[in-house]
């Protein structure tokens, strides 16, 4: 495993620090000794075949599943605390947790209370980044009836609710056109100091962080 550098730390305090982060399934080791510290703004890529850990890391990380050894803090919280989880958002490949019945407004509005405790304000956050990303017309379908490509929307649309110091990313350009990967970029770039851990096979989406982990196969 490599981590090749390509920018200055950003300043501040890191938003996320791994310190030796292994992870085991069974008798199969995936994670291997991973050591890694994000500042606000800055943002890893981490690349690698199919079952090679990035999508274990991102777990680890958002405190779903549990490192075999090593610890994680985001900010100054171990990762899976509700201090920590406040302070990150996912956006998983193959995401199944909307509520299918409902529309893509009603769930990002759901989902934004949960965060904010009061539904008045949830309204005014869901609305305002279905405005930012412009998925309005996906917002108003019932999950059950949205593509793959429109759901990733919605995914992302929920991963920045709550102003998160982190956003965790798995694959997330995927199944976008042209267009929602660059609503998806402008809306990362306008928040300056959000720390961003992306993985991804595709180089387009590598070449916008500023460090870089490869896993082996």
């Amino acid at each position: 495993m490599r981590t090749d550098s390509r920018s200055a730390p950003g300043k501040g305090a890191p938003v996320l620090t791994i310190d030796g982060l292994r992870r085991d399934f069974g008798d199969h080791q995936v994670v291997r000794s991973l050591s890694i510290a994000l500042g606000p703004g800055e943002r890893l890529g981490l690349s690698g075949p199919n079952g090679s850990g990035k999508t274990t890391v991102l777990r680890c990380v958002a405190g779903t599943l549990t490192p075999s050894s090593g610890r994680i803090w985001v900010g100054d919280h171990l990762a899976g605390t509700m201090e920590a989880r406040r302070l990150v958002g996912v956006s998983l490949a193959q995401e199944r947790s909307f509520y299918l019945r409902l529309t893509g407004r009603a769930n990002l509005v759901f989902f934004a209370q949960l965060r904010s405790g009061s539904k008045r304000q949830a309204v005014r956050d869901a609305e305002a980044l279905v405005e930012e990303l412009e998925v309005q017309d996906i917002a108003a379908q019932r999950v059950d009836m949205c593509s793959t490509g429109m759901v990733q929307q919605l995914s992302l649309a929920r991963a920045l609710l709550g102003q998160p110091s982190l956003l965790l990313l798995d694959e997330p350009t995927r199944s976008l056109d042209k267009q929602a990967r660059a609503r998806l970029w402008a809306a990362i770039e306008r928040r300056t100091s959000l720390g961003v851990v992306l993985a991804s096979h595709l180089e387009e989406d590598l070449s916008r962080c500023g460090a870089r982990v490869d896993f082996p196969t």
